[in-house]
């Protein structure tokens, strides 16, 4: 069976039956099952979300943010929703909040941000179509990692008190996404190129802050490869872009690796004559989006190809 349906149907099974305050103290377990229910809690339901990106507020409202909105964080990994029901316990919110964050604690997450609806310090109501309408009036709100020591995989946890009897716990595993499923298709990069003279891709992928490629850029790298290889008269540019966190200068310096580095891959493990590429940087200076938002940021970290 998949490893992701293993641990969404271990989630079910253990969320459902531990309706206590225990929590597992001492490390991650494989499965990364560490958050138990509030003591009481009826399990309501589990809604399995796939691998997708998740927009988390992660801070309070900005002097200067549009509308009072909080800093929000985009998550990429399997998330998973568990909606829990506390009606007839007379806790408060603040009362079930204050329990999940002394668990949490405990059980070695590293609590990031938290917030109050009453407090105002969750920043002013929005919607998403994924989270929900954010904040509630009395709202708890807690947002905690860890490491899965068994799989390395990063766990964030994101628990939601927006009233007394019900609360919802968000679980995002940060691992890979299952590749080979869809294959980044050489043809649609050529005409890509030929209609517009340049392509974005998303699919190469770097460790954070550096030029090291992730193994699952190798599907993508193949395609270019391909494309290459097809069209023997064409030459490229291959350009890195970043979003502009940092400073211009180290950016710069960033994405004139991290295009090297897929310049690199491309002739030494493809074949492909060095003279028909080109690495450059571009550093934040040719944005897609804004760097306002998370979004957008990830938006415009990218690697492009563009006819020579």
């Amino acid at each position: 069976m998949h490893f992701q349906q293993l641990f969404l149907k271990a989630l079910v099974t253990v969320l459902a039956a531990w309706a206590t305050l225990a929590w597992a103290a001492k490390e991650p377990t494989g499965d990364g099952l560490l958050v138990k229910a509030y003591e009481g809690s009826k399990f309501e339901s589990m809604k399995e979300l796939g691998f997708i990106q998740l927009e988390l507020p992660v801070g309070e409202p900005e002097p200067n943010a549009a509308g009072g909105l909080g800093r929000t964080q985009v998550l990429e990994g399997y998330v998973t929703k568990v909606d829990y029901n506390t009606s007839g316990l007379k806790r408060s919110t603040l009362e079930i909040a204050r329990n999940y964050e002394q668990a949490l604690a405990s059980a070695g997450f590293q609590l990031l941000f938290k917030c109050s609806g009453k407090a105002k310090t969750c920043g002013k109501l929005k919607f998403d179509p994924l989270f929900g309408e954010f904040p509630y009036s009395d709202e708890h709100y807690m947002f905690a990692r860890a490491t899965d020591k068994a799989t390395s995989d990063v766990l964030t946890v994101v628990i939601r008190v927006p009233e007394s009897h019900h609360h919802h716990i968000f679980v995002v595993r940060a691992k890979s996404m299952d590749t080979g499923m869809a294959k980044v298709d050489a043809s649609a990069m050529g005409k890509g190129i030929e209609q517009t003279g340049h392509m974005a891709l998303y699919g190469i992928q770097f460790e954070f802050g550096k030029s090291t490629l992730k193994p699952e850029s190798a599907p993508v790298l193949a395609e270019v490869a391909t494309l290459l290889k097809q069209s023997s008269k064409l030459k490229l540019h291959v350009v890195g872009h970043t979003d502009n966190v940092g400073t211009f200068e180290a950016n710069m310096t960033l994405s004139k690796a991290r295009a090297a580095t897929v310049v690199e891959a491309l002739v030494k493990q493809h074949g492909i004559a060095a003279t028909r590429l080109m690495p450059h940087g571009a550093s934040s200076i040719a944005p897609l989006s804004t760097n306002r938002t998370d979004a957008g940021r990830a938006e415009n970290r990218r690697v492009e190809l563009v006819e020579m």
